[in-house]
């Protein structure tokens, strides 16, 4: 975090003012990005997220309010300010406020906590089957197939025109390779009929089960809950699956045997579909983290992604060459 004004703020002593004008005392505030801000009052502590659109604003509190007054928590929610107003405008922001949750986020290095985002997934898709139809229209969706094909194909030129280091150039006909051959064998019938069930479920999902996005206090046993509404969407849940598997595979070293023993019947069940295990090939962490980092053409994210991925390639390599070789053998 930060103490330095962000954009759509005139400076300090506006924006306290604008905090006292609604009730908030404000003693320290720090970013965590434009938009997200920590504050410190005499109240207890709280973080601001600005929203450029009223309609997302909305929509976000919407939601919000569909996980409130849970026990045990299923997912962070706002609050209103002290005026009672669920959001107030300054800058060129619409402002909500929740809570700043105590607690850490998951390391899925560890397997207590491995397991207990397992558990937090579950528990969010069991409250969140069959929301209200007027909220359900207004998430976004996607095709699968569609999203990972755009992302291979950025990928792909990138591949032709980057820089690319010593260590990472050997590596780009596999990582190519795997997202052709995945999109190549793609299940299409299997996964129209999920989409399909999911929309007639109105099925939602979290859309980014990333270990930042999960609070557990580890003093407490109280199971640890989800944060942060910004991707949801109206799609089948089993890609909160897909995608949790994509997250903690890595720091398993690619393991099926490792992660069966944290598993529980929600996750695990879908390692037997024929759909999953060839969208587990598709290596739409490389591709995501690399897009980013030479979108940006920022040399320190360059850096980083390229620690990711050596830090498990060989691994990696080994768990897809069985996949692909089980499912050619079909």
């Amino acid at each position: 975090m930060n103490n330095t004004m962000g954009d759509g703020f005139s400076g300090d002593r506006l924006f306290l003012n604008k905090m006292k004008e609604v009730g908030l005392n404000v003693i320290d505030y720090g970013f965590f990005r434009d938009n997200v801000i920590w504050i410190e009052t005499a109240d207890g502590d709280f973080v601001l997220k600005g929203f450029q659109r009223h309609s997302t604003c909305e929509k976000q509190l919407k939601l919000s309010k569909l996980y409130e007054g849970l026990n045990p928590r299923i997912m962070g929610t706002y609050t209103v300010f002290p005026n009672k107003k669920p959001y107030i405008e300054f800058g060129q922001n619409q402002w909500a406020i929740m809570p700043f949750y105590e607690g850490d986020d998951l390391h899925f290095g560890n397997k207590k906590d491995v397991s207990a985002g397992i558990e937090a997934i579950s528990r969010f898709h069991n409250h969140s089957i069959r929301i209200p139809s007027a909220i359900y229209e207004n998430l976004s969706s996607y095709s699968l197939y569609k999203k990972w094909n755009e992302r291979y194909n950025t990928f792909k030129s990138y591949a032709k025109t980057a820089k690319w280091s010593k260590e990472i150039q050997p590596l780009l006909s596999d990582m190519l390779f795997w997202g052709k051959w995945s999109l190549k064998h793609f299940d299409h019938d299997a996964i129209d009929s999920l989409e399909r069930s999911a929309r007639k479920n109105r099925e939602i999902t979290h859309g980014d089960v990333a270990p930042h996005n999960f609070v557990i206090n580890r003093e407490t046993n109280h199971p640890a809950y989800l944060i942060d509404f910004d991707l949801f969407a109206a799609v089948p849940q089993a890609y909160d699956w897909l995608q949790y598997a994509n997250r903690i595979l890595p720091f398993w070293y690619w393991s099926y045997s490792k992660m069966e023993k944290m598993g529980n019947d929600d996750f695990l069940k879908w390692f037997n579909k024929k759909w999953f295990v060839i969208c587990l090939v598709f290596p739409t962490d490389l591709y995501r983290e690399w897009n980013r980092a030479l979108r940006y053409n920022d040399s320190e994210m360059i850096e980083q992604v390229t620690k990711f991925t050596l830090r498990d390639y060989s691994y990696r390599k080994k768990f897809l060459d069985r996949i692909i070789k089980k499912i050619e053998a079909r």
